[in-house]
């Protein structure tokens, strides 16, 4: 299989109004490439990757698109499930789960994966809910430690657990940026 993505994609870059093709940046070109580099690997010259080279010359984050959301399918659906919910879904006067913040957990939870893949960790699938104010909530638990995550359709916050004392068993702050992303990650697995 020719090697071409990378020139292509240097190419795109050059030729696209915006300067970065959807589902690449800065941050991320290196772990699609390497990404693709591990699927060329695995895959070889098969018709998997003829065919995706083909139907999308100049998009590898496509296929890497594709794979996570395969992998993420389960999690995906229950997010999708949320919209359907009405207000006072709870029976206590809750908000139905918000539509953007739906789309925002969404992109979250594939950007989480993606570090959790380039870390070379287990994934864990969530459970998956809303709360009360319209936020989507994901779940995490392993061991003694519980991460829990609220996506708004503003921000993402992460509340840690690993004991009762609110003082010093207990920790939150912002789940936005990849580098806490990883952090959470290697803390609850870890």
């Amino acid at each position: 299989m020719p090697q071409t993505a990378p020139f292509k994609r240097n190419k795109l870059l050059r030729e696209t109004q915006s300067g970065i093709p959807r589902g690449y940046s800065a941050d991320n070109s290196l772990l699609i490439d390497c990404v693709m580099a591990s699927l060329r690997g695995f895959y070889g010259s098969s018709e998997v990757l003829v065919y995706y080279d083909y139907q999308f010359p100049f998009d590898d984050a496509t296929i890497v698109e594709r794979i996570v959301r395969e992998a993420l399918k389960p999690t995906l659906a229950q997010l999708q499930d949320l919209l359907a919910w009405e207000a006072d879904w709870n029976s206590y006067d809750a908000l139905p789960p918000n539509r953007d913040a739906v789309l925002r957990a969404e992109n979250w939870i594939v950007r989480l994966f993606l570090e959790v893949a380039d870390l070379g960790r287990v994934w864990i699938s969530p459970n998956v809910t809303a709360s009360a104010d319209g936020e989507v909530v994901f779940e995490w638990w392993y061991g003694r430690k519980k991460l829990t995550v609220y996506v708004s359709d503003e921000s993402t916050e992460y509340v840690q657990v690993w004991g009762d004392d609110m003082d010093t068993e207990m920790s939150e702050g912002n789940a936005d940026p990849l580098s806490t992303c990883r952090s959470l990650w290697l803390w609850l697995v870890g």
